[in-house]
């Protein structure tokens, strides 16, 4: 053999190390008083090419602060989709404060979100906006010059839940660590979901806050989930003796409501916020806004405890409170999310695998109807999105350590999508919050939460945890009965 030959077969005795990513000091006005490290990782477009345009990820580690580090961080996947993981640093350093101690934090805005080469959908100026961001979904004339102008540099059939694991399984390859703890929420547990699915080698334990199955077809259930969170709601008022004496019959107050917008829009005086200046605004509330205010407002304690008290007084002619929830949503909502993230995700992964004379059964006999799911499915029938295959619907199956946690009165992700997904999960443990929404904050004793989630990830076992005695801790605040 030649020396060539020699040297050939030398070099393929020692593969190619693989590519590294160095992170510089840093700091960020989302993450104030942590000592950061940044950096950009590029990831192709098209994964599967393996070839042409490339996306940056904005990479961001929060480092462990304590001695000894261990070499499994914890990486989180957001809500959404399209809502930046950077942007919500604050909440994740305050939930995982424990689990920080000991070992890094890997914060990655995933593809078309944040700084990861965002695909915003820029909605009209004004209150116009805030008003159409809870009534009409997307406008037709807006959504097709954003479908237009994104579709001109972007391949928007590339933004999926298997190319967002994949970008962020090649981030902690090229940040050397072995192994990661997964984390997510709403969202987030899906694409927490597909990462265990596909890199099952790279995960130590997961975590999985109000689950959102790979299967769960979203806007399919919209209706009747919204539905049985307003149920809920109204029984725990009346079983609250202060709540039932002030609020004797929500629901006939919440359709005193709708009936009187039905008739046309309302006029109300609201306090506009930061991008406003605080000056005062003029909404326009109608029946739709009003239905998906109701529907967001169930989404947190804080927006439970004070809903009865909004319906009577607006059943009573006072918008006032409802009008103001109502913008301050829409106004959240609009800088929160990547639209056409959002669309590119959910045209394929839910709204493909949605019979629609099915959703118009299930919306039947419900307050909030099949308006949200027409308009959704109307938006996704113009949209390049990916051909997803139906085995994407598959339950993931996997031995790994997994905390599930399910809001009882969660009107978005139930607690049966909790079950269903444990069910495929032998090593899982299933803490039904007491009190809970699709999101905890605000419930008395939450802080063992927390706890949980730092003994699983110091554990890497599910098993031994204390459930039932966080159960027992946890409490929902009373029922405002009045502004004060």
């Amino acid at each position: 053999m030649n020396r060539l030959g020699l040297f050939v077969l030398f070099l393929a005795a020692f593969p190619a190390q693989a590519a590294r990513l160095e992170l510089q000091p840093c700091r960020l006005p989302e993450i104030e008083g942590e000592a950061l490290r940044c950096g950009t990782w590029e990831v192709f477009e098209n994964r599967a090419a393996g070839k042409g345009r490339k996306i940056p990820l904005r990479v961001v580690v929060i480092p462990a602060r304590e001695t000894p580090v261990e070499p499994d961080p914890v990486v989180y996947f957001e809500g959404g989709p399209g809502v930046s993981i950077v942007q919500s640093g604050p909440d994740v350093v305050e939930e995982l404060a424990a689990v920080l101690r000991h070992r890094d934090i890997l914060l990655v805005d995933v593809r078309g979100t944040g700084g990861s080469h965002r695909l915003d959908c820029p909605p009209p100026d004004g209150g116009q906006a805030v008003e159409q961001t809870l009534d009409t979904f997307m406008d037709p004339a807006a959504l097709r010059r954003c479908r237009e102008t994104l579709a001109k540099e972007n391949d928007l059939s590339q933004y999926t839940t298997d190319s967002i694991v994949d970008d962020v399984d090649e981030v902690r390859a090229a940040l050397g660590y072995p192994k990661v703890n997964v984390m997510g929420a709403s969202y987030g547990t899906r694409a927490a979901l597909v990462y265990l699915r596909r890199h099952p080698e790279s995960v130590r334990t997961v975590m999985l806050s109000s689950v959102l199955p790979v299967d769960a077809r979203v806007p399919l259930s919209l209706a009747p989930q919204t539905q049985a969170g307003f149920d809920r709601m109204a029984a725990d008022c009346a079983a609250e003796p202060a709540c039932h004496a002030a609020f004797p019959d929500p629901k006939a107050d919440l359709d005193a409501v709708l009936k009187r917008l039905e008739a046309g829009p309302a006029e109300v005086a609201v306090e506009g916020g930061e991008g406003d200046q605080g000056k005062p605004q003029k909404l326009r509330l109608s029946r739709n806004g009003a239905a998906q205010t109701v529907r967001y407002l169930l989404y947190r304690p804080s927006g439970v405890r004070v809903l009865p008290l909004f319906l009577r007084r607006a059943a009573a002619g006072d918008l006032g409170p409802l009008g103001q929830a109502s913008w301050d949503i829409a106004s959240a909502m609009r800088s929160a999310s990547a639209q056409g993230l959002y669309l590119s995700v959910t045209c394929a992964e839910d709204v493909a695998f949605v019979d629609r004379a099915e959703a118009e059964r299930l919306a039947r006999g419900t307050f909030f109807g099949d308006f949200r799911l027409r308009q959704q499915l109307d938006a996704c029938a113009g949209w390049p999105a990916a051909k997803v295959p139906a085995s994407f619907l598959e339950p993931v199956r996997s031995s790994a350590p997994v905390l599930i946690l399910a809001g009882e009165n969660d009107p978005t992700t139930p607690v049966e999508w909790a079950r269903r997904v444990s069910e495929t999960l032998p090593g899982s443990r299933l803490l039904v919050v007491p009190g809970g929404n699709h999101v905890f904050h605000n419930l008395e004793g939450i802080g063992c939460i927390d706890r949980l989630t730092a003994e699983l990830v110091e554990r890497g076992s599910a098993a031994g945890l204390d459930l039932e005695g966080c159960r027992r801790s946890i409490r929902r605040p009373p029922f405002a009965t009045s502004l004060e």
